[in-house]
């Protein structure tokens, strides 16, 4: 019989190592070029560079964000009633619904037993807003009685003050000077007797007691005149100037009853309409209340708006075991919580977030394609439907985090959208500009430093020369560029991780430049050298070439960085710093970002004795 013979151990381990190898080879281009690169010139090159080769082609700006799915017509159902109630029944979820089917029930009794002890407060208030009513017409009809009866009582006055004016003043008067008239000529009357018989009493016709029954007479006459006389001044004097005031006082109390009476009624009838007003505001309110309680019935039958399918509205919540508000019958739903949605599958969007830098670019009606994560094998064709110019509010963790809200429309364009369900993940790629013929690389291999980008090439004879150059756009994987370089040089992508203290080197050199220029626009610093005068053995920053790796001649900010920078990412953060630049660090840190950059370092001044700055303890 046969046995299986093992494989030593090395020859295995290196088999394995060639396909790990080769897997390599293929999946990371940017390694194989330098590897082949290396065994077809035979030139030694440091094979620990990541590169690449600067091309011309076909450059699209695009924007690149995550988002989801949904409904770009989406009618979400919630509960109208007010508290809370429970879910009776529910149609499945993913039903198929029409317009007008009812899709969920509430449950009512305890609105329904509301809703009669409500139509009789609404009964008790009708009853008393009538009873209202006819008080405020029965006031109004004895204000019209009394308002007339006070009116006739002051016309009767002014009547009787005008009769006793122009008759009745002058008939008293009248009767009282025709009794001393009367009086009068009975006085003469008498006196003519009296004579008579005193003529005739001498002749002997009449006797003595005859004459003194005629003095008698005219004795009476005289007294019937002055009593006539006395009546008349009486009449005159005070009779009629008393009647004439009771009269005038009896029409000005009329017209003032008038008008008492009349604001009395008007104050009981205004009582009677306050009463009305309450009545009427109390019944409405009722009325308002029992309608309210009817469509809160109502809602408890929730009808789809729209046709479309049945999705549940399950919420996250920490009163749940399971971290869900579970929509089913028998649940506990409280007001306006959503119950149900009803997406029309025929329109689709996705909602996205745009970075604020990047929203300048993206522009309405802007094509996009789109790739959904659960059908990786199809792209979909969209535009940009709406930007919101405001940005969403942001996450707690991140509060200096701004994003645009972005609705992308997803176009039909013979693609089956149907299969496209809402909360799906997907990617956008925004199409912003597209050209042909442009000199590109990879984003990873341009550096920023200041106000100048630079990147570092690989020549033929293999040693990293770093060159300044112009960019342009910039996507998210490559960027275009100006100026500086020409298509076919290999590019370095990793150069900060092979030339850091260059790169610290270059910030300083970059700073103490910008502060000699501003050192020439101070009065009297115009005799000071520049930095490439004073080392005139050393190129200048802003040269286009510099063989990389030649060290410069550095100063104390350097020796500070590498004393500091205990992590080598060409920077030093606060935690890095020692607890005498702790204290000044905000100052120091002139461009707010949270590090100290050489340019930073190059402000502390050191002691003649080079080291550490002044104040700083060793760390």
């Amino acid at each position: 019989m046969k046995t299986k013979r093992k494989l030593p151990s090395k020859v295995m381990l290196l088999f394995y190592t060639v396909i790990v190898l080769g897997i390599t080879v293929l999946l990371v281009p940017a390694l194989r070029k330098p590897i082949f690169s290396s065994l077809s010139s035979g030139k030694k090159k440091d094979m620990t560079y990541i590169t690449d080769l600067a091309t011309r082609g076909p450059f699209r700006l695009t924007v690149t964000e995550r988002g989801q799915l949904d409904s770009l017509n989406n009618v979400t159902l919630t509960s109208k009633v007010k508290g809370y109630t429970t879910i009776l029944s529910i149609v499945p979820e993913g039903t198929m619904v029409n317009e007008g089917d009812q899709v969920c029930e509430l449950d009512s009794a305890l609105l329904v037993d509301k809703e009669k002890q409500q139509q009789i407060q609404v009964t008790q208030a009708d009853a008393t807003l009538k009873q209202a009513e006819l008080n405020v017409d029965i006031q109004k009809t004895q204000n019209e009685s009394d308002n007339d009866a006070a009116e006739l009582a002051w016309e009767l006055a002014k009547l009787d003050l005008n009769k006793f004016l122009e008759g009745e003043s002058k008939r008293d008067l009248n009767v009282k000077q025709g009794a001393i008239t009367k009086s009068r000529e009975d006085l003469q009357r008498a006196e003519e007797n009296f004579e008579f018989s005193k003529r005739i009493a001498k002749k002997g016709y009449k006797n003595q007691n005859d004459v003194e029954a005629d003095r008698i007479t005219v004795v009476k006459a005289e007294i019937d005149l002055e009593i006539a006389k006395e009546d008349l001044k009486v009449e005159k004097d005070y009779v009629q100037k008393r009647k004439l005031k009771e009269l005038q006082a009896d029409v000005k109390e009329k017209e003032r009853n008038m008008a008492r009476v009349k604001n009395k009624g008007d104050a009981t009838l205004t009582q009677f309409e306050a009463k009305l007003k309450a009545s009427q505001l109390t019944y409405e309110v009722e009325k308002s209340e029992l309608e309210r309680m009817q469509k809160q019935i109502q809602a408890c039958k929730m009808i789809a708006p729209q046709a479309g399918q049945v999705v549940y509205a399950n919420q996250g919540s920490s009163r749940r075991g399971n971290g869900e508000d579970v929509i089913e019958e028998g649940t506990e739903v409280r007001e306006r919580q959503s119950i149900i949605q009803l997406p029309d599958f025929s329109q689709m969007k996705v909602d996205a977030r745009i970075h604020e830098s990047k929203i300048s670019l993206v522009k309405e009606q802007l094509s996009v394609d789109i790739r959904v994560d659960a059908f990786p094998s199809e792209t979909y064709l969209g535009v940009v439907d709406q930007i919101s110019s405001v940005p969403i509010s942001s996450n707690w963790m991140r509060p200096d985090l701004k994003e645009y809200k972005a609705t992308i429309k997803i176009l039909p364009n013979g693609a089956d959208i149907t299969k496209l369900k809402p909360g799906l993940n997907a990617e956008i790629e925004i199409q912003i500009e597209e050209r042909d013929n442009v000199l590109q690389v990879p984003v990873q291999s341009v550096l920023t430093i200041g106000d100048h980008r630079y990147i570092f090439v690989i020549p033929e004879d293999g040693i990293p020369v770093r060159k300044t150059i112009k960019i342009g756009q910039a996507s998210d994987t490559m960027i275009e560029i100006l100026d500086g370089i020409e298509a076919g040089e290999e590019v370095i992508l990793n150069p900060r991780t092979h030339f850091a203290d260059e790169l610290i080197d270059l910030e300083e050199q970059l700073a103490l430049d910008k502060k000699e220029q501003e050192s020439k626009q101070a009065p009297g610093q115009a005799g000071r050298k520049s930095p490439s005068s004073r080392n005139p053995g050393k190129p200048s920053a802003k040269s286009g070439k510099q063989p990389a790796g030649k060290k410069k001649t550095t100063g104390g900010a350097t020796g500070f960085m590498k004393r500091f920078d205990k992590n080598s990412d060409g920077k030093v953060s606060k935690e890095e710093a020692p607890a005498a630049l702790k204290e000044r660090f905000s100052t120091i840190d002139s461009n707010k970002d949270g590090f100290l950059n050489a340019g930073e370092l190059s402000k502390l001044k050191p002691p003649s004795g080079g080291g550490r700055p002044s104040g700083a303890k060793r760390p």
